[in-house]
């Protein structure tokens, strides 16, 4: 696909809404403008948070840290 946008003199680009729907981009969302030589690339902004890979590998925590930690001191011996 290919959209020609007009910069403005306040150096401000309208994003097509060809290109809007394409990225499923809504009001307010953010854009990354990669550029290498002469070509720039638009898009979407990822969160890269190096904690989401842990999401779900550690167990519940019960209501007494006390017992979950002794459980856990006490079963290490047994492998």
């Amino acid at each position: 696909m290919r959209v020609i946008a007009t910069m403005t003199s306040k150096g401000q680009v309208t994003v097509p809404r060809e290109v809007r729907e394409k990225l499923g981009l809504k009001q307010g969302d953010g854009l990354v403008f990669e550029i290498e030589g002469n070509t720039i690339t638009l898009l979407t902004p990822q969160e890269d948070n190096p904690f989401d890979a842990f999401i779900g590998t550690l167990p519940p925590l019960p209501q007494d840290a006390r017992s979950f930690w002794r459980e856990r001191r006490d079963g290490d011996g047994d492998e």
